[in-house]
């Protein structure tokens, strides 16, 4: 039996996929799967950031209403935060176990990453204009090197969204990764790993000209179009200050859609556009909520996202007609990822529930 490639993922690959042990768990029968260290540190910072938030909120409730009521807190922020940070490592470390790819914290590592950022060497940016962000993606190609140059497979698969850093420098990357490693790595998009489960082809039975059925067209680069149109309604890619790469959803729905309730939303949409057309963003809710279902998030949908899926749902109608109801399916399956069920209570460190995302 042939060795099992390694999977790899980086951080966005987290947050798109909210049923991340579904996806990791099929994964697993054909890979050897590996999280960074700098991801599930990323993961850490991101969850104590929202929990800050929530401390954040309570305190101007206590304020606001401090002359008719009284709010305690039973713990303290960094009290709260030291019970997440253990926690969500212990998820991860009894999930991947020694498969958790560590990177060192030493000053070479620093002056690595420094002289990089000085040479405009990937994963940094080599534009004229560039910045020097992209400490972490950094770090995390490094750790990756180290690892994998005495441990691990001997074909590695690397999927990330994130363009800049890794996908627009893929065959520096996959070169320098050779000559470190004496390894292979392929570097691909987040939405790779759903190819990677098709169940192989089965032989096709030969039929006579008269039986031959029509041949299906070749959708590989639309089914990309259609994805990261739709997931563009859902949410933002953005980075920080650091040049770290950031998701935020644009809103949650308390109901699961079906395909019906998206047929309706994709009929008026040049409508709605239509109707903001000098905005640069729009919430949600204006064009999802029919039925108090859906709640918006800090951020908006941007027009250009909203353009974008306006352009891949009338290609649908123009071009592949016979195949728009597997179209709203498709949509459905992508925007239920913001599906928010009732909040459950704090998972618990020795609980060996699902990951925390």
């Amino acid at each position: 039996m042939a060795e099992k490639k390694a999977f790899v993922f980086d951080t966005n690959f987290i947050i798109q996929n909210q049923n991340l042990n579904d996806a990791l768990d099929k994964l697993k029968e054909k890979f050897s799967i590996y999280i960074t260290q700098v991801s599930i540190d990323e993961r850490i910072a991101q969850n104590c950031r929202d929990l800050k938030g929530q401390f954040d909120d309570a305190e101007k409730c206590k304020l606001k209403f401090i002359h008719f009521a009284t709010i305690s807190f039973k713990k303290t922020y960094e009290e709260e935060s030291e019970f997440y940070q253990k926690g969500i490592q212990t998820k991860y470390e009894n999930y991947f176990g020694d498969h958790i790819i560590p990177f060192t914290k030493d000053g070479e590592t620093l002056a690595t990453i420094i002289d990089r950022a000085n040479r405009r060497l990937p994963p940094f940016s080599a534009a004229k204009d560039a910045s020097d962000k992209g400490f972490k993606d950094c770090l995390l190609w490094l750790s990756m090197l180290d690892y994998f140059k005495d441990n691990g497979e001997d074909e590695v698969i690397f999927v990330t969204d994130d363009k800049s850093a890794f996908r627009n420098n893929t065959e520096h990357l996959q070169k320098e990764f050779h000559e470190v490693t004496a390894k292979t790595i392929e570097i691909h998009p987040n939405s790779y790993y759903k190819e990677l489960l098709k169940q192989p082809e089965t032989t096709i039975p030969e039929f006579t000209p008269e039986e031959k059925p029509e041949e299906l067209p070749n959708l590989d680069a639309f089914r990309e179009d259609i994805e990261e149109a739709v997931e563009g309604l859902r949410g933002v890619d953005w980075e920080n200050y650091f040049g770290d790469p950031q998701w935020s959803q644009t809103f949650t729905t308390s109901v699961p859609f079906d395909k019906e309730y998206i047929k309706t939303f994709f009929a008026g949409l040049r409508s709605n556009i239509a109707n903001h057309i000098f905005e640069k963003s729009i919430p949600a809710s204006k064009l999802l909520d029919f039925d108090g279902r859906v709640n918006d998030c800090n951020t908006e949908i941007p027009m250009q996202s909203l353009e974008k899926a306006l352009r891949v749902y009338q290609a649908v109608l123009s071009n592949y007609s016979q195949y728009s109801e597997q179209f709203f399916e498709a949509a459905t399956k992508i925007l239920n990822r913001n599906y928010k069920a009732p909040p459950a209570l704090p998972f618990d460190v020795d609980d060996d529930g699902e990951l925390p995302f």
